[in-house]
């Protein structure tokens, strides 16, 4: 938990005082209660007086209970495997203020009654435990946001231009006749195009032009090959292409060339 005890209460309890479930939830609470009568109030209050003495107990033992359970079952839910006992636990601690809130209205509303303090207490106790159950298995139940995975990248445009079998990852490009040889990691193909317009179609994929007639995927240069003062690039399916002397500039510059 990442804020304070005290502060995640405050927040549980404005939490429950500003949602419109909780507030109607408690207020029909509230009114049954107050029209049963239960535990002699329908012998000591009349209706209203019913209903003011059930809608404090209600609210402010709902309101601080409830925050109590949830900062216990934050609490609990790294140090507490087993969920019956985290409810367990929770509801002694969020009977409490349970209990206090109502043997305190209890006694303010009636001072000469005398009132089973232990009773009293596990009426709270039992209510408090159904909540902090009830906590926990929404918990458990609610749906999971589900992860935004990066979108693929768009396949290089150039690639429409092959049949299926052969697109696959672009490797380079090399001028044949009037065509242009679009090789792939799973074959190749020619396509009537000039090589400035290939190129352009390459899409995301980072390359370089080497020759005049040879355009190279950055990371499908496998090594650098001189020989006889020619330098050549290797490809990691074998491939050489001659990198010309007006292109090392910028071979260089992309970190081929040393």
């Amino acid at each position: 938990m990442n804020e304070p005890p005290l502060h995640s209460a405050l927040r549980e309890m404005q939490a429950s005082l500003s949602s419109p479930r909780a507030l109607t939830g408690m207020a029909a609470a509230s009114v049954v209660l107050a029209i049963s009568g239960p535990f002699d109030t329908l012998s000591q209050f009349d209706l209203p007086g019913r209903l003011l003495y059930w809608l404090a107990i209600v609210v402010l033992s709902f309101v601080s209970s409830r925050a109590v359970a949830r900062v216990t079952l934050t609490v609990l839910a790294s140090r507490v495997q087993h969920p019956v006992q985290r409810v367990v636990v929770a509801s002694l601690v969020s009977s409490v203020p349970a209990w206090i809130v109502a043997y305190g209205v209890t006694l303010i509303a009636s001072p000469g009654v005398q009132v089973p303090p232990l009773r009293l207490w596990f009426y709270c106790l039992v209510v408090s435990g159904a909540m902090a159950a009830m906590m926990v298995v929404m918990a458990r139940t609610e749906p999971v946001a589900p992860i935004a995975l990066p979108a693929a990248p768009e396949p290089p445009p150039i690639l429409q231009r092959l049949a299926h079998p052969q697109r696959g990852k672009l490797l380079h490009l090399s001028v044949s006749d009037h065509y242009v040889d679009v090789v792939t990691d799973k074959g190749h193909g020619l396509v009537l195009m000039r090589l400035s317009d290939a190129m352009r179609e390459t899409g995301n994929v980072i390359g370089l032009q080497i020759h005049r007639g040879h355009w190279v995927a950055l990371d499908a240069v496998r090594q650098v090959v001189r020989a006889n003062g020619k330098v050549a690039l290797e490809l990691h399916n074998g491939t050489r292409l001659p990198v010309s002397r007006s292109f090392m500039p910028a071979a260089k510059e992309a970190g081929l060339l040393i």
